[in-house]
């Protein structure tokens, strides 16, 4: 028996839905797959929030302490968002890339017989 997934949810501006739509579309996946995916990747920064909450909820950590944790939850969130950046571009790039067939029947229509 597969296990029911949980479902949330979610309110979305109007720009990044656009965007997620977009992608969607584009790729051929729908846009739950693509949040989870996402979300899924982050996770482990999720992860460390939770435990940097519990933290100081409980005053094991002082708030210096907290802040500089904080500061390397976004820093790696932003190697997260770079990383994903790149895989974009490669992506683009592979489609924009010329199909060597077309290519080759290109050069074969340009030449003179």
């Amino acid at each position: 028996m597969t296990k029911q997934r949980n479902r949330v949810n979610l309110t979305l501006d109007d720009e990044l839905f656009a965007t997620l739509t977009e992608l969607s579309e584009l790729s051929g996946t729908p846009r739950a797959a693509i949040i989870n995916e996402l979300l899924t990747e982050v996770k482990p920064q999720l992860d460390l929030s939770i435990d940097l909450i519990k933290k100081l909820r409980a005053n094991e950590m002082q708030m210096s302490d907290a802040r500089m944790v904080f500061n390397n939850l976004i820093a790696d969130a932003g190697d997260v968002i770079n990383q994903a950046q790149g895989d974009i571009n490669r992506a683009l790039r592979e489609i924009n890339k010329p199909d060597e067939e077309s290519d080759d029947n290109a050069t074969d229509n340009g030449k003179s017989n």
